[in-house]
């Protein structure tokens, strides 16, 4: 896989062109990693220190930094794109129409997500969505809850207890009929995730 690199007229961003499709008749820019849950390939970037914001196209992707030189970020960043497209990962996870409509707006994911408040995180003792555990909640047309989430690390001891209490809240919330948790460590949790008061709680700027 070859990919090339073109200047752009801010001197802060670059492009990467992959030969192959990014987001096809689309674009999509995100400014921060907290905007980055729904697109591996984003979420995987942010890690390079440096990535300020993306933006994805069609056939390409442009990368802003805020520190450091471009001759020690691309090679981390070109690593991380073919890493990306020769695993065959999704550049983004979508929705269809039905899930997006219940998703985080809707009255009964809404409701899934304040049950899940009720969960705590035995290391943290913060809640999991505050603490930005819960990456997306959907509730369908009959009733199921679904919900996915992360740990704070791929190894946490508690997994099983924050993916049994997450299932066992959204199941008890008015009109869910069955609750089902997926766990994903992509992207991987950064404190960046968590919520204003979460972050103010624990003393992160």
């Amino acid at each position: 896989m070859f990919i090339q690199t073109e200047a752009t007229r801010d001197p802060e961003s670059l492009k990467f062109l992959p030969g192959r499709d990014v987001l096809p008749g689309r674009t999509l820019s995100i400014s921060d990693r907290s905007e980055a849950a729904r697109s591996p390939l984003a979420a995987k970037l942010f890690e390079v220190p440096g990535v300020a914001a993306l933006s994805l196209g069609t056939d390409y992707i442009t990368v802003t930094k805020d520190k450091g030189e471009w001759q020690h970020l691309k090679p981390a960043l070109l690593g991380a794109i073919m890493e990306h497209f020769m695993a065959g990962a999704p550049v983004l996870i979508e929705q269809s129409a039905d899930a997006a409509a219940a998703t985080g707006t809707g009255a009964a994911a809404q409701k899934v997500k304040e049950a899940l408040r009720r969960v705590i995180d035995p290391e943290l003792g913060y809640n999991i969505v505050d603490l930005g555990l819960i990456y997306d909640v959907r509730v369908d047309a009959n009733g199921v809850a679904s919900v996915i989430m992360t740990t704070t690390t791929p190894g946490c001891p508690a997994t099983s207890y924050l993916t049994e209490g997450a299932r066992e809240c959204a199941a008890s919330v008015e009109g869910v009929e069955m609750a089902e948790v997926t766990l994903t460590h992509e992207p991987r949790w950064s404190p960046e995730l968590m919520s204003d008061d979460a972050k103010a709680h624990f003393g992160i700027r």
